[in-house]
């Protein structure tokens, strides 16, 4: 159907006279009756042809023509005038008016020269239509190939990095992130590029509530706030969540419907193609691991670790490495034979594996030693998985099997990504520098994994006339002897510094004595901590004056002779380990002190042990 056409002529009779002969063929007329109300109605609807007078009081036929042509360069104008000298006249011409009525009109040329005029506004249309068409086609082709490269390439963390890049690009939005589904299904943060601040991105998420009601309809939305508009893109295949990108920063202020049509295309692709990653890094990892222990193998863990450290320095994030071995296997292989060494090491993966997450990664790197990767876990919680791990060993039946027979002799080391190295390999030595340090430290030496806390202290304190401790050269020093009496009070006062001066740093920080009282020096060297202080405090002892504390937690401990005798002050950190035993008696303090992580470590474990206390 044909569009409206203007008239404009000052002359009532011609105008009237125009539209009646238009209106009768079927054409819609608008009528104005000088330029200034042509350019009113144009500015309100668009017209397929404008016929206009040329002679009118203030603006003329080409000076109208001219101001139309400025809006719309293709405008159709056919012009009308009584004067002779204008058809196919310079003037005519240079305003691109090719058609020109001389009045009195005749109904006929009239007709003749709109529907010509008619036929060339719907070949421009058709044209501009296809050209439409055809770009439209093109982009959907481009993006269907995209597409195809989503289904085709099995590699989980190249599909990551790429669907976050044609997001942004066919969207014209400037900042992507990308979250997606682990196999608990929590939504953790995988890519993001662009203007964004990593710090304002959540890690992980959960699919549950009002946001996985909205994901499950696998529609993307646009979410307004002060700032810019941000476009959200599930990806969800059979009702299953698969993932979510966060689309920001439009290059034109705003996205326009179209990005919403191209985000659901490549975000339904996208959703294919990680539940197909997904199912091909299943399949890798069956066909990689070691047939006894179900443990992966050396090379695929390397190459894992590869890509982990790529992530780690590219999006800034941390991960450790954990290395242990079963020091003692040849000998137990030896005595009590190839099924039970076999038994054992099936019992150590076996403990391992029910402590670690869906995204630690298990590999057996030789008969006797063992690797294990964790994912977004800084140094402290290393040293703790460390100990658990221990724990978890012993408390495995196949494990215990043998141990009852021949203990084995399991070491862990533990080095931290980028704190330790930079590279898989220094990494590896970081690990086997600490192993040896737990090899030789006085917790392996003296046999004390096996003895309660106070029967620990009572050991590792002696008295005046107990043997020297066994000193060894690549072992932390460990001392024990007469040591000052203020000694106790000034560590605390040094270690409350030190946790000031870095609240965010992880640790755990255990001050007993024979009272719980505000003018401990721990205690009132916290008293401006956050109580959201990274590191946990806890102090033992009787009640005192102190019932509470923003940064401690006191545990009173009523009616133990014990804590009555003695101090002590037992820290772990990320960068530090120390433990200070005491005993005050009628003369010099007698003390032990050490820098051991491993007797640190230990004598904390028995502590949670003795008294219940929950471990970190």
């Amino acid at each position: 159907m044909a569009g409206p056409i203007l008239v404009v002529d000052d002359d009532n009779f011609f105008r009237q006279l125009a539209s009646d002969m238009l209106s009768r063929k079927g054409y819609l007329v608008v009528p104005a009756a000088n330029a200034a109300q042509a350019l009113e109605a144009a500015t309100h609807e668009a017209f397929d042809l404008v016929i206009t007078d040329l002679v009118m009081p203030e603006v003329d036929g080409f000076g109208l023509t001219a101001k139309l042509r400025e809006r719309d360069p293709d405008q159709e104008i056919i012009l009308v005038t009584q004067r002779t000298d204008v058809k196919g006249s310079a003037m005519a011409l240079s305003a691109g008016v090719a058609v020109v009525l001389s009045k009195p009109i005749d109904e006929t040329d009239l007709l003749l020269a709109v529907e010509r005029a008619m036929e060339r506004v719907q070949l421009r249309r058709e044209r501009s239509q296809l050209q439409t068409e055809n770009l439209e086609f093109a982009r959907y082709q481009n993006l269907h190939q995209r597409c195809l490269e989503f289904l085709s390439q099995p590699d989980l963390e190249w599909l990551q990095e790429r669907v976050a890049g044609e997001l942004a690009a066919v969207c014209d939005a400037q900042s992507a992130a990308l979250w997606i589904s682990d196999d608990r299904g929590h939504l953790v943060l995988r890519a993001y590029r662009g203007l964004l601040d990593k710090q304002f991105l959540a890690e992980r998420m959960s699919p549950d509530g009002p946001l996985g009601n909205r994901l499950r309809e696998a529609l993307p939305w646009i979410a307004r706030d002060e700032r810019s508009p941000v476009l959200y893109v599930p990806f969800v295949i059979g009702g299953e969540i698969m993932g979510l990108a966060q689309l920001s920063d439009p290059v034109a202020g705003d996205f326009r419907s179209e990005h919403v049509r191209y985000a659901k295309i490549l975000g339904d692709s996208a959703a294919v193609g990680v539940k197909n990653g997904r199912r091909m890094l299943a399949l890798q990892r069956l066909g990689l691991r070691d047939r006894d222990t179900a443990a992966y193998n050396l090379s695929y863990f390397t190459d894992y670790a590869s890509k982990e450290i790529y992530k780690a320095r590219r999006y800034g994030r941390t991960f450790s490495l954990l290395t242990f071995s079963v020091d003692n296997l040849p000998l137990v292989r030896m005595r009590l034979g190839v099924p039970d060494a076999k038994l054992a090491v099936r019992g150590i993966i076996k403990a391992f594996g029910r402590i670690v997450r869906d995204s630690d990664v298990i590999a057996k790197a030789s008969d006797q030693e063992f690797y294990l990767l964790l994912p977004e876990t800084d140094f402290f919680g290393a040293m703790m998985f460390v100990r658990r791990a221990l724990d978890a060993v012993r408390a495995e039946p196949e494990a215990q099997e043998v141990e009852s027979r021949l203990p084995l002799a399991l070491v862990g080391g533990a080095s931290t990504f980028p704190k330790d190295g930079e590279d898989f390999d220094e990494l590896v030595h970081r690990c086997r520098r600490r192993m040896d340090e737990r090899r030789c430290s006085l917790q392996r030496k003296l046999m004390l994994d096996t003895l309660p806390f106070w029967d620990e202290v009572d050991l590792l304190l002696g008295n005046a006339s107990s043997p020297k401790l066994p000193v060894e050269e690549n072992a932390e020093p460990s001392r024990r002897g007469k040591v000052s009496d203020v000694l106790f009070d000034e560590l605390q006062t040094e270690i409350a510094r030190e946790l000031m001066r870095d609240p965010s740093s992880r640790g755990l920080l255990y001050v007993g004595g024979p009272e719980i009282r505000a003018d401990l020096p721990i205690a009132q060297g916290l008293e401006s901590a956050s109580p959201e202080m990274a590191s946990r405090i806890y102090l033992l002892g009787r009640r005192g004056d102190l019932d509470s504390h923003p940064a401690l937690t006191p545990v009173f401990l009523e009616g133990d002779e014990r804590m009555a005798r003695h101090e002590f002050i037992l820290w772990m950190s990320e960068t530090a380990s120390y433990a200070l035993i005491q005993r005050r008696g009628l003369g010099a303090t007698w003390g032990f002190h050490s820098s051991d992580t491993a007797v640190v470590d230990g004598l904390i474990t028995r502590l949670q042990a003795e008294y219940d206390l929950q471990p970190y």
